[in-house]
């Protein structure tokens, strides 16, 4: 299996937007709400076309404190960077105030809600149809795609059978090995004894790839079959979900590669405005007043 998306809380979506597409070069692929809660705004960003695969998002909630990284929780996002890019990304954040710490085959530093971004390099390089245009990240230093997360829970062995028994994914000396070079690395909970508390930079979820509604249904069933913690099945209109806690209580999500973010709104103007799926269109024109009366403009990319 491979990475679909990674999901996390922001306070300040100004200040995300302008981080992940003007420092990162990333692009704003899909500027909606949270399906859960309209009155929530959920950004996406990833390559030129929305790859799964290569896909960030954030929840945004202004009033968001401070979080506590306790028993069990999700730490950093590992991206990936081309072969020979690294010198370009070190002098580039440098650059703009942040400071990277040398890693393997990489570097990393915090975004502005201290998430802990990692670059490392493989040797992908985008192609033409995904390259993200109109930014000063040249093409050929372009983040790739979403290589992966740590996973920080009470016990790691239980996890790493979790993903085993569940999804047939195999774990060796505590990294959950997923394909292409993509992991979940599992750490010991250094106080299991901490409540997590979400806040600035919590990441909700991580999202693994299926190829079709089928494969889906029939990890769904076998999430039931083994007694595991389910929470839902979910159809949001880009892909389909389900959603099962692992035995650390964190939340990993399944999700479709199809039909994609071009379902709603052509790819030359993915997240130029608000983005919704089809059985969410009757609310559009609720969706926009609320936000009007928020000040939101949902045309403006970096709002």
């Amino acid at each position: 299996m491979q990475t679909h998306h990674i999901s996390l809380l922001t306070r300040n979506a100004k200040q995300n937007v302008h981080f992940y597409t003007r420092v990162l070069g990333m692009r704003l692929i899909k500027n909606t709400v949270n399906q859960e809660n309209i009155k929530i705004r959920h950004l996406f960003y990833g390559d030129y076309l929305g790859t799964p695969g290569t896909v960030v998002t954030f929840f945004v909630l202004p009033l968001l404190g401070h979080r506590t990284d306790g028993n069990h929780y999700f730490n950093s996002i590992k991206l990936a960077i081309p072969l020979g890019s690294l010198d370009f990304w070190k002098q580039r954040l440098t650059n703009l105030g942040y400071e990277t710490n040398n890693i393997d085959n990489g570097i990393e530093f915090d975004d502005p809600d201290q998430v802990k971004i990692k670059l490392v390099t493989t040797n992908e390089l985008l192609t033409d149809t995904r390259i993200v245009a109109d930014n000063d990240v040249p093409a050929a230093n372009q983040i790739t795609r979403l290589l992966g997360t740590e996973l920080h829970v009470p016990d790691p062995e239980a996890t790493a059978r979790f993903f085993h028994d569940w999804l047939g994914i195999p774990s060796n000396q505590n990294t959950v090995s997923l394909d292409n070079g993509q992991s979940i690395e599992l750490f010991q909970s250094k106080d299991p004894t901490q409540r997590t508390r979400f806040g600035r930079g919590s990441i909700d979820h991580f999202a693994l790839a299926a190829p079709s509604k089928e494969k889906l249904l029939q990890y769904w069933e076998r999430a039931k079959k083994l007694n595991l913690n389910t929470e839902e099945y979910a159809d949001r209109g880009w892909f389909k979900s389900i959603y099962v806690r692992d035995p650390g209580d964190n939340r990993i999500e399944i999700a479709t590669t199809s039909p994609g973010f071009s379902l709603d709104e052509p790819i030359l103007k993915l997240g130029n405005g608000l983005g919704l799926p089809p059985q969410f269109e009757n609310k559009r024109e609720e969706i926009l007043t609320y936000y009007d009366e928020q000040g939101v403009d949902f045309h403006d990319k970096d709002d």
